[in-house]
């Protein structure tokens, strides 16, 4: 079931040409929520959208900041859902970067795969 998995907000992504190559992706695109967190979409594309500490290998002796330098293109394999007429991000969606030349990809979509707890009911028939 790889990259069947949508992306929220505060998911981490992974950058080959920053110094620190985690960085998370901030959803700024719409207030739908997946399991109590901001859905991502293809919309959440700006530089304010892929945030990384670190600096750009690419850059003279790697001395300028991601943040500055990140020039996102486009969200590729992304989902067929609509979120507020935006597809959806999935955990195998990336996005490149035209200044460094690589893709951008995420590296933990921290949607929830499990159920965290069930209450006990009285329906007949259901238990958690």
């Amino acid at each position: 079931m790889a990259g069947k998995n949508y992306v929220c907000n505060n998911a981490k992504l992974e950058c080959s040409l920053c110094t620190k190559p985690e960085g998370k992706l901030v959803v700024t695109s719409n207030d739908v929520k997946l399991q109590d967190k901001t859905w991502a979409t293809v919309k959440d594309s700006a530089k304010s959208n892929l945030q990384f500490t670190g600096n750009c290998k690419k850059s003279d002796k790697q001395s300028v900041p991601c943040a500055a330098l990140i020039a996102p293109v486009k969200w590729i394999n992304t989902g067929d859902i609509l979120i507020q007429s935006n597809k959806a991000l999935l955990e195998c969606s990336t996005i490149k970067c035209s200044y460094g030349g690589v893709d951008i990809k995420i590296k933990d979509h921290i949607q929830k795969s499990e159920v965290d707890s069930m209450e006990p009911t009285d329906v007949e028939g259901v238990a958690p």
